[in-house]
């Protein structure tokens, strides 16, 4: 577990220190993460102790809510007066996020998505998330 947290540190602070020496508009821990990937696909994937320790922090995830909810208690007063605009825009763009991740899906669905081949299909059976045929409509009948 020790081995697995310093590769993860170790890519983090990788990525700090190219992007500070760098300057890039990046944060750091983004290319560190992009560092571990590149690790993992010249090494054919996590190592066990790395899923065991990716899985222990993932599991404890919702401890990193706490200062977030420390935060709202500090700032009450803030909230109380501007807690209705801070909701709003909390709310518009989360719905900004997800439209413009579904709009850019599609695109990239229609740009790259390209049908497999005939015999690929027909082995593996229909496909159930093909929105171009309609399964349940054999024959093209209504």
């Amino acid at each position: 577990m020790v081995g697995a947290l310093a590769t993860l540190v170790v890519c983090q602070l990788i990525g700090e220190i190219v992007v500070h020496g760098l300057h890039l508009p990046v944060p750091g821990p983004v290319l560190g993460l992009l560092l571990l990937v590149g690790w993992f696909a010249l090494r054919g994937g996590p190592s066990k102790e790395m899923a065991g320790t990716a899985d222990g922090i993932l599991s404890n995830l919702s401890l990193l809510f706490v200062p977030a909810a420390v935060g709202i208690v500090q700032h009450g007063q803030r909230f109380m007066t501007q807690g209705t605009a801070i909701v709003l825009a909390l709310f518009g763009s989360s719905v900004l996020t997800i439209a413009v991740t579904a709009y850019a899906f599609l695109w990239a669905d229609r740009r790259f998505g390209g049908k497999a081949p005939a015999s690929t299909t027909e082995s593996a059976g229909p496909d159930p998330f093909d929105t171009d045929t309609d399964v349940g409509n054999a024959g093209g009948k209504a």
